[in-house]
């Protein structure tokens, strides 16, 4: 008798174990599926870069982590020409220069930030031939606008550098624009940064020049806020009024 007990016990907790192995790996599957949507979610699926749902989730986060004091940056980047781009060699090559860009874009991004301690960014795509990178601090106050600056530039020289098909020997340009705002006027970047990059893109100078943002925050002292724009990885820097 107390055999059979001893199987059935054993039975029993052989069933229970079987279960567990099977509830944890039900889990685990579901845990897989909700990080591939999340992830799916969050992810332009042309270029690989975050989505403006990404773009929106960083913002979130660095509104969380940001200190008083500390300041954001936006570089949105305009790729030049690819509506003639497309009309020329089609949209398939279109979205190669997209994906070239992006590349680009992605790995600038990545090679800055692992050589800045503290450096904080999310490179995204937010839709059309426009891209963004937003700037935020991680262990150090804020983000300086000599880091957007430099970052941009070298963002604009690296597109013009892609090579976008081995046998098609085209480049694309870009133009910018960069938004140094302090933190908590951190819903302005987009908007402060966009007309940066359309004052870039109409007047093809080749120039950066900082101008107050009092279209866009009211009652920021002026030697706190920035508004850059540059074209084409050219910068030339001239002084603030």
């Amino acid at each position: 008798m107390s055999g059979l007990v001893t199987v059935v016990a054993l039975s029993l907790c052989l069933i229970l174990a079987l279960q567990l192995l099977a509830a944890r790996r039900a889990r685990r599957a579901l845990e897989r599926r909700l990080a591939i949507a999340d992830r799916a979610a969050h992810t332009d699926p042309l270029t690989g870069l975050a989505n403006r749902a990404g773009l929106n989730r960083a913002l979130d986060r660095q509104r969380t982590t940001s200190r008083p004091g500390d300041h954001v940056a936006m570089i949105l980047l305009d790729l030049d020409g690819l509506k003639e781009t497309n009309d020329l060699y089609g949209h398939d090559f279109g979205d190669s220069v997209l994906v070239a860009a992006a590349k680009q874009i992605q790995e600038t991004v990545a090679r800055r930030t692992q050589h800045e301690t503290g450096l904080a960014a999310c490179a995204a795509r937010l839709g059309g031939d426009e891209f963004v990178v937003l700037l935020g601090a991680d262990a150090r106050s804020g983000v300086a606008a000599e880091d957007a600056e430099a970052l941009a530039e070298e963002l604009c020289a690296g597109i013009a550098s892609a090579e976008v098909m081995a046998e098609m020997p085209i480049r694309c340009t870009a133009s910018a624009g960069v938004a140094v705002l302090p933190a908590h006027r951190m819903h302005q970047l987009i908007t402060a940064a966009d007309k940066a990059m359309y004052r870039a893109k109409s007047t093809r100078s080749g120039t950066s020049r900082y101008q107050p943002l009092d279209d866009v925050s009211e009652r920021i002292p002026r030697h706190r806020t920035a508004l850059v724009a540059l074209e084409g990885g050219a910068f030339q820097k001239e002084a603030q009024a």
